[in-house]
């Protein structure tokens, strides 16, 4: 019984992504890493512990709240600083939120996807994901035993193409219960949705009565274009705002938060959520809300100035990033041998198309006898569609190391293509 349930779970390929990805680093650790997905460890900063911790204590000071209480006991299972992150919503993705108690503080991401998920899939349901799609969701729901549809992305972006997946599968008797979006910039590809995307997306919501799980983790990280309003923002009534500290202040905090869906006549979840979180991790560390919290009040509810010079710097780096590929890879007549990318217009990715497959033995080939590690997209698809796609990310890497990282690429699509 235990072989078969090791092998059925936790042999899955999805939930070995951050695993694999860690070991390949520690196996190669003289190869320029263009593979992890963390921000830039020049950019955190570890004094915005004590400001944020001292902003929050002054805050609690002006209240009838006792500092040691609210600092050192257990909390309150739903979090300490749902007011704040509720301003600071309004205040920089223009989402009012008609009561705080629609807001679980969760330890990052990861969990506040897990309470989502366990808040909606009760008696079963389909859970439709973009292909390929950030490894985290994909490995929660199938820990969960919930049965997930994946849609190759050219048609999760092309909504008359989604609605006939969804209606197939109506057809079919299946039962839509949600849809994971990241709306800016997606990992691993890098791709969004436009603001008629993200209308016709909550439209067949609307239609099929089905929640929308929108993951907002780069939506600060825009380097050209205007801010695209995030579903949740549009129609609060379908959506449930996945929201992480881990990229605007550090991902060390492990902080995040989920806001369920608010409008006349919709069911609440609050009392759904704290249920399981009660359950899973309690409470969220106060201390690491107050550090939030506090650094919200000291930058009047807004991350935005904060993370300028982030913007800034990423911004340096993907230029940097695409410079190099087109200096590389220039185009050659025959586009067979071509080497191609997209060109996103914020996040940490850009995805990279090579005429050739590159999957786990070609990570580990290029990384052993070429010095940089590069991730196949491959290993976020369910259904193989990215096996000849690879994902580069800049965002912890220096100019430096970007330029010798993909010299060092060429060199071993070179060596492939004898």
């Amino acid at each position: 019984m235990s072989s078969a349930f090791e092998k059925t779970i936790f042999e899955d390929p999805t939930l070995n992504v951050i695993h694999l990805l860690n070991s390949i680093s520690n196996e190669n650790p003289e190869a320029i890493s263009l593979a992890s997905g963390r921000p830039d460890d020049e950019q955190c900063d570890p004094s915005l512990i004590d400001k944020g911790l001292a902003s929050y204590t002054r805050y609690v000071a002006d209240t009838e709240q006792s500092v040691a209480t609210l600092l050192c006991q257990y909390g309150k299972t739903a979090g300490i600083i749902n007011e704040i992150i509720a301003e600071h919503l309004q205040r920089d993705e223009g989402i009012k939120i008609l009561n705080p108690e629609s807001i679980v503080v969760c330890m990052g991401f990861q969990e506040a996807a897990t309470l989502t998920l366990l808040s909606i899939f009760e008696g079963g349901g389909i859970l439709l994901v973009p292909d390929p799609v950030f490894s985290g969701i994909t490995g929660i729901a199938k820990l969960l035993k919930i049965k997930i549809v994946p849609v190759p992305m050219n048609t999760f972006l092309d909504p008359s193409a989604l609605r006939k997946v969804a209606e197939d599968l109506e057809a079919r008797g299946e039962n839509i219960k949600a849809l994971y979006a990241i709306s800016d910039f997606s990992n691993p590809t890098g791709d969004s949705l436009s603001y008629e995307d993200r209308k016709a997306l909550l439209a067949l919501a609307n239609e099929k009565n089905f929640f929308i799980l929108e993951d907002n983790a780069y939506s600060y990280f825009r380097y050209e274009g205007d801010k695209i309003p995030s579903m949740k923002s549009i129609d609060s009534r379908r959506v449930f705002l996945l929201g992480s500290f881990s990229k605007s202040i550090f991902p060390g905090l492990r902080m995040g938060y989920l806001v369920a869906p608010e409008g006349a006549g919709v069911m609440s979840f609050s009392s759904r959520l704290c249920k399981a979180k009660s359950l899973i991790t309690v409470n969220t560390p106060a201390l690491c809300q107050a550090v939030v919290g506090g650094l919200l009040i000291k930058n009047n509810y807004s991350l935005k100035a904060l993370n300028q010079p982030r913007v800034l710097s990423y911004t340096k780096k993907r230029n940097c990033m695409i410079d190099c590929l087109e200096r590389e890879f220039p185009l050659k007549a025959d586009s067979r041998k071509n080497v191609t990318w997209n060109h996103p217009a914020g996040g940490f990715f850009i995805n990279v198309q090579l005429p050739f497959s590159f999957e786990y033995f070609e990570m580990c080939e290029c990384a052993k006898h070429f010095k940089v590690i590069v991730f196949p997209t491959s290993l976020f698809s369910l259904t193989n569609e990215a096996v000849t796609q690879v994902r580069l990310s800049f965002s912890n890497a220096t100019e430096s190391e970007i330029k010798q990282a993909i010299g060092r690429l060429r060199a071993y699509i070179e060596f492939r293509m004898q």
